[in-house]
């Protein structure tokens, strides 16, 4: 006699379950194309219909139902989810008899659907106001539950009354695929099954998959005869039939066996899932076949959604109040690693420590190849050992296991402080790694049956698995693991090990810039070792400047009220002098009418007229009172000058002729471009182009005029003998996409090429401390840069002149806050 074979549970997963090509004989199923011409029927319309399925295949559906029930089905297909029109009810009329249906359609693959109809007791078996009523006082007593454990006894208690099964379990399933028993309803007779764990092997994971698709399950006689589905393939795609969705798919005869050795006749099963994973399973048993309607599975398969919802604030209130202390020993944690220069001493130095984000018995930090130990650990040695091996196990992020020693032996030495592992990678190149130890904790389980028993493969002509066949309850002592890691502890690892990396990093960007500029500082500080008093009196010379500077910017206030003041008195004397010079010219042409009427004066007259040599006062009087006049102009167009150049209240951005305030500037200047002495004056020449009026801030811009020209200036007189003619020329033109250039070139002695990067920076001068601070191009390139998202560079040789290039476009793309400049040199 051959002895059975043990499969493996590779073996087991193989089982097509979603496609057996049978069904349940308590209903009939039709495969419909989209125009409901029956690709498909299952092997049982004889004893529903009377008539053979091959009278039925290739058919259009109305010759079963009438064209009232044919429209509400096309309708019904049209829905996009088709669960929100079961159940259908349907009527046939047989030559004996009129059969009423619940009717479920659903979609199958290649586009067609798939219609199971279920005997109904009669045209309505349930009122939709009793319906509403039964769900609504059995929902609301769920949801009325106060904790974790009283939901899943009013889930357990609901089901049971309203569907009448002899025994109802709430059954969860673990990390590993196990389950327990939470909660039972059942007859008293019956032996309890609480508390009770069933291996993973008895729901393997392709039938959790379903459970998960297929919310409930109903098996109204597990003695039932399958009946087949003809034809085994479909037409269509040539494939068996996807039975996924279907209320009457067949039961894998192995899961009817395991039912069987159950002594149970009729089971329901209604999923729990639970943020989109299969959290457990309300199982039902009774003790004979057992029918439940579709409108009673609708309202259990309600109640499981019900309790979905429920769960996230009932499963476990302590596990919430623990997940937020978890959160906040993580947040002081990041307080005290940011707090200190090394992050380990933030981890272990202060309460919570490192220890507190998990109830570890012990933790390491390995960092920088030192161990790190908090609490109870393995030795040094073992730890390196231990984290070569967590090398090779290639987790990306994290590792977890609550039985250290089933998956790495050696740990079986010191099970007594760490059977449980948490590690988290902060790096693995270099290795950096945190891990939490858990001790030993041996506790006793209690199976419904030896989980050891293996399925069989019994030999035979169709071979098929064999589940197991004692449930007996089966004792055993769990030794080398730790209690869980619980998901919200390995969360809050996973935000330690983020913060860690944040702090590391900063901390390191820290101190490369730290490196930088100590590198620059000593490189400084042995350049110029010996200009150390040097650079004292400069510092004590530049903090005078700048509060000169400040002076400056008092001076300037009141230079904009002396032209104020100058305005008024200047107009009277210019508005006067018109005046004056006509009664000059009055009464000199009546002097000359004495004279013709008298010729002869008086002694006493001809001694005046001689005395004051009337004849050139006359003469010279008119020409004094024209240079008066050229006088008085020329103060008035400094002061015209003067107020364009300063702009007074015009700091906003407007839109200006550059050329003018160029020209303003210029006449301000007009002084120190004569020649001195034998020295020859400058020559200004002007190449303006036909520029647009650009928008900017005019009196910012005004001062980098002041300060460019004043250099060139400064450039040309530093040349005493120069060969040539001295020239400044300026030169403005526009350019494309809405920019213009201003060039502001001289002759002069030039600048020193290693010099030019310098030039802009604060501070920095080639010119006597007396004279400038060297603030000049540095607020020069601030207005043309940042103020006016324009560009400023230096184009020079020594002995060759220097130019100095601004492109600003003529429109600014947004406000920019206007902040005084001062344009000393």
């Amino acid at each position: 006699m051959m002895q059975p074979e043990t499969v493996s549970w590779a073996n087991y997963e193989r089982e097509p379950i979603q496609s057996p090509g049978l069904i349940q004989p308590h209903g009939v199923l039709f495969v419909l194309s989209p125009d409901l011409k029956i690709l498909q029927v299952s092997n049982n319309t004889v004893k529903f219909f009377g008539r053979p399925p091959e009278r039925f295949l290739g058919k259009p559906l109305q010759t079963l139902l009438d064209a009232a029930q044919i429209n509400v089905i096309h309708e019904s297909i049209n829905y996009q989810t088709l669960g929100s029109v079961n159940p259908l009810n349907i009527t046939i009329h047989t030559d004996w008899e009129t059969l009423y249906f619940d009717g479920i359609i659903h979609h199958s693959h290649s586009d067609c659907f798939i219609l199971e109809l279920e005997p109904a007791l009669s045209p309505k078996t349930v009122g939709f106001l009793s319906f509403y009523k039964l769900v609504e006082a059995a929902a609301s007593t769920i949801q009325n539950s106060q904790n974790f454990q009283e939901l899943c006894e009013f889930v357990v208690k609901e089901v049971r009354n309203i569907t009448g099964f002899d025994r109802v379990m709430l059954y969860r399933f673990d990390p590993a695929g196990h389950g327990t028993v939470l909660a039972e309803e059942k007859q008293e007779s019956m032996n309890s099954w609480l508390n009770l764990h069933y291996p993973a092997e008895d729901i393997p994971t392709q039938a959790r998959q379903l459970y998960s698709i297929n919310l409930l399950r109903l098996i109204s006689d597990v003695n039932y005869k399958p009946v087949a589905i003809v034809p085994t393939i479909n037409p269509v795609d040539k494939r068996p039939l996807d039975l996924s969705h279907s209320v009457l798919r067949s039961v894998s005869p192995c899961h009817i066996e395991y039912l069987q050795n159950m002594k149970v006749s009729a089971s329901m099963s209604i999923s729990i899932v639970k943020e989109g994973k299969l959290w457990g399973l309300v199982a039902c048993h009774h003790n004979s076949p057992k029918y439940v309607s579709y409108e009673v599975r609708k309202a259990c398969e309600f109640f499981g959604k019900v309790m979905a919802l429920e769960l996230r604030s009932k499963e476990d209130n302590s596990y919430y109040e623990y997940r937020l202390q978890l959160q906040a020993n993580t947040v002081k944690l990041v307080e005290y690693m940011s707090r200190e220069t090394d992050f380990i001493d933030g981890l272990v130095n202060f309460q919570p420590n490192l220890l507190d984000l998990g109830q570890a018995d012990g933790a390491v930090i390995y960092f920088k190849g030192t161990c790190c130990l908090l609490g109870q650990t393995p030795s040094r040695d073992r730890i390196e050992r231990l984290i070569h091996w967590l090398e090779q196990q290639n987790f990306p992020t994290f590792y977890h296991t609550d039985s250290l020693p089933s998956v790495y032996p050696e740990a079986e030495i010191y099970k007594d402080i760490a059977s449980g592992l948490l590690a988290v990678a902060i790096s693995k190149e270099p290795k950096h790694y945190v891990l939490w130890f858990r001790s030993e904790v041996i506790h006793q389980v209690s199976w419904a049956g030896d989980p050891n028993t293996p399925f069989e493969l019994l030999p035979g002509r169709n071979p098929r698995l064999h589940p197991r066949k004692s449930f007996e309850v089966w004792q055993e002592i769990v030794k080398l693991k730790s209690l869980p890691w619980k998901p919200c502890e390995i969360d809050a690892a996973l935000d330690l090990k983020n913060a860690i990396v944040t702090i590391v990093l900063r901390q390191a960007d820290e101190l490369a810039k730290l490196n930088v500029a100590l590198q620059e500082s000593e490189a400084r500080t042995k350049e110029k070792a010996n200009q150390l008093a040097q650079t004292l009196q400069e510092l004590k010379r530049t903090q005078t400047q700048l509060i000169e500077q400040e002076k400056m910017s008092e001076l300037g206030e009141l230079i904009a009220s002396i032209v104020a003041e100058i305005t008024n008195p200047i107009n009277f004397i210019t508005g006067n002098l018109s005046h004056a010079q006509e009664y000059a010219e009055d009464l000199l042409n009546l002097l000359y009418l004495y004279q013709q009427h008298y010729p002869e004066p008086v002694p006493e007259i001809l001694e005046t007229i001689e005395s004051i040599d009337l004849e050139f006062t006359s003469q010279d009087f008119c020409q004094l009172i024209e240079s008066m006049k050229g006088g008085a102009e020329r103060i008035r167009d400094l002061v015209h000058a003067l107020r364009n150049f300063m702009r007074l209240n015009e700091s906003d951005l407007k839109a200006v002729d550059i050329h003018e305030g160029i020209n303003s500037t210029l006449l301000i200047l007009q002084h120190r471009l004569k020649g001195k002495g034998d020295s020859r004056g400058i020559q200004v020449v002007k190449a303006y182009g036909n520029l647009p009026q650009v928008e900017c801030y005019p009196s910012q811009l005004n001062q980098v005029f002041m300060n460019l020209l004043s250099n060139a200036i400064e450039a040309l007189e530093s040349h005493p003998n120069h060969p040539g003619q001295k020239t400044i020329l300026i030169r403005t033109e526009p350019l494309g996409g809405d920019r213009v250039l201003i060039s502001i070139a001289d002759n002069g002695v030039g600048i020193n090429p290693t010099l030019q990067d310098q030039i802009f920076e604060p501070f920095f001068t080639t010119k006597s401390p007396k004279k400038s601070i060297g603030v000049g191009l540095a607020i020069a390139k601030e207005v043309v840069v940042e103020k006016h998202q324009g560009e400023i560079r230096c184009i020079s040789e020594l002995s060759q002149g220097a130019e100095f290039i601004l492109e600003i476009p003529t429109k600014q793309p947004y406000p920019t806050s206007v902040q005084s400049v001062d344009a000393a040199g």
